[in-house]
């Protein structure tokens, strides 16, 4: 019965009468070379300006680095996080259409902040403007991320029938993660919390405890 009502579905049925479903190959190419570029990139907020050498000795112009240092490793491991979500959905989805590559463009445009924002609140660490704008692009990367999965996932649409309903509820809490803890890092922020984007240190055990829970009601 699950499986006549899902091969029944218009969305599904429209997409494959109009031949539009696309080659996940070059989509993951795309993905893989901006996720490499951006997390290369991430290093260029580690550049001492050129006044330090000047002005501070090493062990000076090494701690001050400190804060850019920080947000440097929380960036990276956050988009490799984000890199590997992508690479598992995409094992599960059979084929692309224009609004789920639309959705991914716009997610791939967040990843290409993340350089900026990781700079301006390396440069600015005790700022609420900058780690808003921080928080506030990995908020909305994880959020389109999301969104991904649930638009390939409802009814079925680019996953296979037999996908288990558990993995896609797990995809989705999984997905959730990082938004969350943005939102988290954001309010503490507001508070008056100078440290908020320690918040993202959380995220291995968060996506860990998520798994358990889920599949472990599954």
């Amino acid at each position: 019965m699950a499986s006549h009502t899902i091969m029944d579905n218009p969305i599904r049925k429209s997409i494959e009468e109009r031949g539009i479903k696309l080659d996940k190959n070059r989509l993951e190419a795309l993905t893989d070379g901006i996720f490499a570029f951006s997390m290369t990139l991430l290093v260029t907020s580690l550049i001492l300006p050129r006044s330090a050498t000047i002005t501070q000795t090493s062990t000076e112009a090494l701690l001050s680095l400190v804060p850019d240092f920080f947000h440097y490793i929380i960036a990276f491991f956050v988009l490799s996080a984000f890199w590997m979500s992508h690479h598992v959905q995409f094992t599960h989805i059979r084929s692309l259409d224009r609004p789920f590559l639309f959705l991914n463009i716009i997610g791939l445009f967040f990843v290409t902040v993340v350089p900026f924002s990781t700079s301006f609140i390396g440069d600015y660490s005790d700022d609420l403007v900058a780690t808003a704008v921080f928080e506030i692009n990995l908020l909305v990367l994880g959020l389109v991320f999301l969104l991904q999965w649930v638009y390939a996932t409802r009814g079925y649409l680019l996953v296979s029938p037999d996908y288990p309903e558990i993995r896609i509820r797990f995809g989705i809490w999984r997905n959730l993660v990082i938004p969350s803890l943005s939102l988290f890092g954001i309010i503490l922020a507001v508070a008056g919390f100078k440290s908020s984007t320690m918040v993202y240190l959380l995220s291995p055990l968060a996506s860990w405890t998520v798994g358990r829970v889920i599949l472990k009601k599954g």
